[in-house]
């Protein structure tokens, strides 16, 4: 009776998780060591799959069928079995692979058509191309000291990697697998986003406080917006569909700044939870989320009114956040 009942419960779960038909947030919780799933209808977690390693980084398959999880142990300077890229089956809600990918993996990227991760291994100084078809790496190049963030445009032609200590962000050519520049930006460059048209991208400087902006065709950078004083500490960073407003994470602050992108200033500040790096917004740019990590909660924002709608409870440690939607 207990093995039909378990068996019942199985196969309604997994009919639930496929028959879902609101957008899942997915959540990344360090200390917890688990990913928490949010319905974004009710606001309510509906799932914590557990993950045995620190889990950071975090990014959706652009099919929305698998999420990416960086996993590291707590042993730094060297690679282990904990140290992987985790593959969650969204369907299923289980972990379906783990593959390697360096010591202490932090921030990837998934480039467009669902095909290659790009990550940043932090301790060798390099950034890694996975093929995820064979979990096999492809190619390894040498970027900045530290390297941190990852972001890759929309074509899937350029990947751009950030580097805490030299300051800089690299130039990645996917054709040619190689580093073709090299920019100087604030201090310490942590997340770095592509506008949806190619044309900018934007690099978050945690000590500096501020959001670089720079021409990807020039490979130049035009502006450099202080953001909540210089005082922020900002992360996490997100373009809007329309390319007209960048959104910034400010752990310190506890606050999103709402940059205009055309403009190059900021035009509204909004409070969330404590400590927000992770940053997510939904395929119609009309809600935004946020990983409070002090407060160990998300913050769910209505982009129109510009202001906090509510707060999901998650996991210890919340890190990083990313949105599955249905197809339309």
């Amino acid at each position: 009776m207990r093995f039909l009942v378990a068996a019942f419960a199985a196969v309604m779960s997994a009919s639930t998780a496929q028959a879902q038909k609101y957008p899942l947030v997915f959540v990344s919780n360090e200390v917890g060591r688990s990913l928490s799933v949010i319905d974004a209808s009710t606001k309510l977690v509906i799932a914590t799959i557990p993950l045995g390693q620190r889990a950071r980084g975090i990014k959706s398959s652009p099919d929305g069928k698998r999420i990416y999880v960086a996993l590291s142990d707590d042993v730094p300077m060297r690679e282990s079995a904990g140290d992987r890229i985790a593959v969650i089956d969204v369907a299923s809600r289980k972990v379906i692979a783990r593959f390697r990918s360096g010591s202490d993996p932090e921030q990837f990227a998934v480039s467009p058509n669902g095909a290659f991760l790009y990550t940043s291994n932090e301790d060798a100084g390099t950034a890694s191309i996975t093929d995820l078809r064979t979990g096999k790496v492809t190619g390894t190049m040498i970027v900045g000291i530290e390297p941190e963030g990852v972001g890759v445009s929309s074509d899937g032609r350029w990947v751009y990697v950030t580097a805490e200590t030299s300051n800089s962000v690299s130039i990645i050519d996917t054709r040619t697998k190689k580093v073709v520049g090299n920019l100087l930006v604030d201090v310490r460059p942590r997340a770095v986003a592509f506008a949806p048209n190619g044309a900018r991208a934007y690099v978050t400087a945690e000590i500096g406080g501020t959001l670089s902006v720079i021409d990807v065709a020039k490979r130049q950078l035009l502006q450099t917006i202080e953001l909540e004083g210089g005082q922020g500490k900002p992360v996490g960073v997100v373009v809007s569909p329309d390319n007209k407003t960048v959104y910034v994470a400010n752990g310190r602050a506890g606050r999103v700044s709402v940059v205009d992108a055309d403009a190059g200033k900021v035009v509204a500040s909004i409070p969330v939870g404590r400590r927000p790096w992770g940053i997510a917004l939904s395929r119609d740019g009309k809600t935004l989320y946020t990983a409070d990590g002090l407060s160990d909660e998300v913050s769910v924002i209505d982009v129109a009114s510009r202001k906090l709608v509510a707060t999901v409870p998650v996991g210890k440690r919340p890190w990083g956040v990313t949105i599955v939607e249905p197809k339309s």
